[in-house]
């Protein structure tokens, strides 16, 4: 039985074909431009808040260890949210080392970062109990100068550490699906007030029709 012939035309009226190769593959070219076509996505950043909102709280050195404490990116209506990077400061005041959180002790409970939706929860790290334990979530190499000073302040020291989504969840990073309950939390499960800064910056972007 034969196939059917069928010619992919410019539309236009120019004579000019799609090409397919004795391979039955479709030659494309792919375009160094973008095509003339509406804008369907925008930037996207916010911090991890307390409620979810832009204006909320984002200071997570609190104590959690009685009353867990999330911080949250959500879902909304309108947009589907793809969250393709972390930014997460940890800043305290004298110098410290990988063992410890901030410049005090690990831990015990530790803070667990999640993806949640209405089919559960799926942990992106389960307990992070100590500075060493935020550098892994990298694939960056730490080094002896992983420690930065005037973070707050002259004297004060911190880190900053960067987490691409777009490793662990394809390229496009963890998607919110519009108008859902689905959300990324950082779970304080401990008494984290050894941080005098500790917060969470997403970034990404939101799709529209």
């Amino acid at each position: 039985m034969s196939g059917i012939d069928i010619k992919i035309g410019d539309g236009k009226g120019k004579k000019n074909f799609a090409e397919v190769t004795d391979d039955n593959e479709l030659v494309v070219i792919a375009s160094p431009y973008p095509p003339f076509a509406p804008q369907k996505v925008r930037p996207f950043r916010q911090y991890f808040t307390i409620d979810g909102i832009p204006d909320g709280s984002n200071d997570m050195g609190v104590d959690g260890s009685v009353t867990n404490v999330d911080f949250y990116i959500p879902a909304t209506d309108g947009y589907d949210r793809y969250i393709t990077s972390l930014n997460i400061l940890v800043g305290y005041g004298t110098s410290s080392v990988p063992f410890k959180f901030a410049d005090g002790t690990a831990l015990t409970n530790g803070c667990r970062l999640l993806y949640e939706s209405l089919l559960g929860e799926v942990d992106i790290h389960e307990g992070l109990k100590s500075n060493q334990d935020i550098f892994r979530l990298t694939d960056d190499p730490v080094t002896s100068l992983w420690e930065l000073r005037g973070v707050n302040a002259i004297n004060d020291y911190g880190y900053l550490m960067a987490l691409d989504l777009t490793t662990i969840s394809g390229q496009y990073g963890i998607k919110l699906d519009e108008g859902t309950t689905q959300r990324i939390i950082m779970r304080i499960k401990d008494d984290a007030t050894a941080a005098d800064s500790f917060n969470i910056i997403a970034y990404g972007f939101e799709r529209f029709k």
